[in-house]
């Protein structure tokens, strides 16, 4: 019995390191695996525990299974066609602070990165220290104008 606690324990432990990384998925085929073999190992075992201990990891395993296999693509195709919420779509919109001064062209912080950027047309120049809202994206330059326009 201590061996299929010993398997159970590494199931579980495989199934929470899952959540945890982006492995898509073996760890948790792997460790629904553990738990159908440690529920079969407690049904041969024979004792006492394995009347509920067996049948109950072997459905675990098999639960697990099948969330793996079929709910969760579902979940996948569902967020599927959700907006692009990174890159430098994100950016706009948003607030930065200029690091070089914006003549028109300059350097801005924003979101922990420094990018090149061009003050929008018929904007005077930029100092150092000021905040700015980025307008669009040309290309690798953000087009930015004063935050309080």
């Amino acid at each position: 019995m201590d061996v299929v606690i010993v398997i159970a324990a590494v199931a579980f432990v495989l199934l929470l390191v899952e959540l945890l990384l982006p492995t898509g998925g073996v760890l948790a085929v792997i460790g629904a695996c553990a738990l159908v073999a440690a529920g079969i190992l407690a049904l041969e075992d024979g004792g006492e525990a394995a009347d509920y201990v067996g049948p109950g990891l072997i459905t675990l395993g098999v639960l697990s299974v099948i969330t793996f296999f079929i709910i969760t693509p579902k979940i996948i195709r569902a967020h599927r066609d959700e907006p692009v919420r990174t890159g430098w779509e994100e950016l706009i919109g948003r607030d930065a602070e200029v690091r070089e001064q914006l003549d028109p062209l300059g350097q801005v912080w924003i979101e922990g990165a420094l990018w090149k950027a061009r003050a929008a047309e018929g904007e005077a120049p930029i100092a150092i220290g000021n905040r700015v809202r980025v307008r669009s994206v040309d290309g690798l330059t953000l087009v930015v104008a004063p935050a309080d326009s």
